[in-house]
């Protein structure tokens, strides 16, 4: 086994996880493991990399993303599909999403042993054109608000928390709700103004928004959420029930969301419209998402045998 560590100096934290190579080399060598530390040149070096490498069938490896979701992303996109490669994450970046789907103490991504020897699990992916996504797809006022924070990221003093804070805030300000057409598996979910769309092989989002509570990582299936446009009066509601993920619970939730399980997935525009793929954002007209089942090795640290 080759077990490789990526670190993307274009991450926010990137500080951080230089800090962490000496312990790396140290864990590695005591236990002696045939390693590398590899230090993207940019966050399209990363993808290229891990894809590189899996090329040759001849060897497995572990892929470590010591960065956000973004940059867990990047490895998984070099090496979805490949019989030789397993994914783990050293969560470093805002919202660290992904790992809310398991059931691991988010400590244990940090414990260097735990990460070494611990066993993966088969999950699923999303494919769209030529990406995967490996937790949620975000559409419409989530997604906008995570584009717009890196405006306010570059003010001075402010934080990731807070800038993320201010632009909701931003975004609450302006039309809330864009015209979208969303089809799962073929057949018309919803199409009006739309506040939100997620299609989701994950649970969170946005730091720990609930936004699809009962996806499930394995189950070859997609769960696509759809939230229609409320009065602005009313966002606070819809703030409590997708940080309880209790919105397909809450009554007065009913007539604002469409939700379903399907393996496909199309969503199609008025106009351009931001997609969030795990933190990386682009702009789409139309798009259409797959399930692609049992796709990935996925790492969750836990005891050591």
């Amino acid at each position: 086994m080759n077990y490789v560590f990526i670190l993307n100096p274009a991450a926010g934290k990137n500080k951080t996880a230089l800090a962490m190579i000496p312990d790396i080399q140290k864990a590695c060598n005591k236990a002696g493991l045939n390693y590398q530390v590899h230090i993207s040149q940019s966050s399209e070096d990363i993808t290229q990399f891990v894809k590189t490498l899996c090329e040759n069938k001849d060897k497995k490896y572990r892929f470590y993303a010591l960065g956000g979701d973004g940059t867990l992303n990047q490895v998984i996109n070099g090496c979805v599909n490949c019989e030789n490669a397993e994914v783990g994450v050293f969560p470093l970046g805002t919202g660290n999403d992904f790992i809310r789907n398991f059931s691991a103490d988010t400590k244990d991504y940090f414990n260097l042993i735990k990460q070494l020897f611990s066993p993966s699990v088969v999950i699923d992916t999303i494919k769209y054109n030529d990406k995967h996504c490996v937790n949620i797809c975000n559409m419409g006022f989530d997604a906008n608000t995570a584009v717009d924070m890196p405006k306010f990221k570059k003010i001075p003093v402010i934080g990731s928390s807070m800038a993320y804070n201010m632009s909701i805030a931003y975004n609450v300000c302006k039309k809330l709700g864009r015209y979208m057409e969303i089809y799962a598996d073929d057949k018309l979910l919803y199409k009006g103004d739309t506040l939100m769309c997620a299609v989701s092989n994950g649970i969170a989002c946005g730091g720990g928004f609930k936004v699809t509570p009962r996806a499930v990582t394995n189950d070859g299936l997609i769960d696509v959420n759809v939230a229609l446009p409320p009065s602005r009066i009313k966002l606070p509601l819809f703030v409590k029930n997708f940080s309880n993920g209790t919105q397909y619970q809450d009554p007065a939730m009913k007539k604002y969301i469409r939700y379903a399980q399907c393996k496909k997935v199309t969503v199609r525009g008025a106009k351009p419209f931001a997609l969030v793929n795990d933190g990386e954002a682009e702009y789409l007209q139309e798009v259409s998402f797959e399930i692609v089942p049992a796709s990935l090795r996925f790492i969750v640290p836990k005891e050591s045998r």
